[in-house]
């Protein structure tokens, strides 16, 4: 029976005389999108069992009035009442078909309005996220601005405030940069996810350097002269890889502050016997070893610079003990 309906099904209503709907084996196969994958379609055939292979009727002739006449008056009810039923059935067809043609046409009106809206959104985000650009980009040439007087007054708490500054907007302009509006999805859109970002990879020099200068990250005052001297030499074009970079940073921020740095050069030649000790502790303290506590900062500083957190602990008790003399 599935053999025969799928061959061909054919239907006509009472008021389609001369025309039918026919489904043929030719149009059982299609193509679906760009996949070039051959779907086989099936056509079931939902017509109640006693009503199928049955032919429709002819629609009834309209009966007129002198044919009435011949009529008794119960036959003639009935004819009219038959033909009441017959006009009653064609109009609700119309009227279901003028429903649907009216769905067909609010929900393609709904589709273009979701398109136009959705056009609306993506616009408003890019003219907000150009917005808030310049915004930052402003804030961040004005920071530097504001570094750039206090490096020149030499003012070290105006010059501490100006960093922080110039690295909030930095940062800030730095998130936006890499911000992208998220699109809206079309249906059955695969979720696009974002692979993370490798590692950058570490610095060798720099993680010496800041395991041998454990007041970088921790002192604000030379932590600023610092950076400042590292803008300086950058826009000498020295390069912050060489030796000759690192020298410099190290002569000059000696020369600016060498209390911080007596206790290295005395202190460095004792320590050397102990460097086997797995604790933090003074040479003369042998009953339980000393805590030295680390901001998260510092641990995260340390980490960055893969700095063993003992050795970065060791260096900053030093200096600790250096600056309360």
């Amino acid at each position: 029976m599935a053999e025969n309906n799928m061959e061909k099904t054919e239907y006509s209503f009472p008021d389609e005389a001369g025309t039918s709907f026919n489904v043929t084996d030719d149009e059982l196969s299609t193509e679906v999108g760009d996949t070039g994958e051959e779907v086989q379609v099936e056509i079931i055939d939902d017509t109640p069992p006693q009503d199928r292979g049955r032919k429709p009727s002819e629609p009834p002739s309209e009966i007129t009035e002198d044919e009435l006449e011949n009529y008794s008056d119960k036959v003639r009810k009935r004819l009219e009442h038959f033909s009441k039923g017959y006009h009653d059935e064609r109009r609700a067809k119309e009227a279901a078909e003028r429903q649907r043609q009216e769905l067909e046409r609010i929900t393609h009106h709904l589709a273009e309005e979701n398109k136009r809206l959705k056009g609306t959104v993506v616009k408003s985000q890019e003219e907000l996220y150009s917005h808030a650009k310049r915004v930052a980009e402003g804030e961040l040439a004005w920071a530097k601005g504001q570094y750039k007087q206090a490096y020149e007054s030499g003012d070290a708490d105006q010059l501490v405030e100006a960093t922080s500054l110039l690295q909030k907007y930095t940062d800030k302009l730095g998130k936006l940069e890499n911000f992208q509006i998220p699109s809206l999805q079309e249906e059955n859109n695969d979720v696009q996810v974002r692979q993370p970002a490798p590692a950058p990879a570490v610095d060798t020099k720099a993680a010496e350097w800041a395991r041998n200068n454990p007041w970088f990250g921790s002192d604000d005052e030379m932590t600023s002269y610092a950076l400042g001297l590292h803008n300086k030499l950058v826009k000498q074009n020295v390069d912050p890889t060489s030796d000759e970079y690192y020298e410099k940073i190290d002569s000059r921020m000696r020369q600016l502050f060498p209390e911080q740095f007596e206790f290295e050069e005395t202190e460095e030649p004792a320590a050397k016997p102990r460097r086997k000790a797995n604790v933090v502790a003074p040479a003369t303290r042998t009953t339980a070893p000393k805590k030295v506590r680390l901001t998260q900062v510092q641990v995260a500083y340390a980490k960055k610079y893969q700095i063993p957190l003992e050795v970065y602990a060791r260096e900053v008790a030093k200096l600790r003990k250096t600056q309360n003399g």
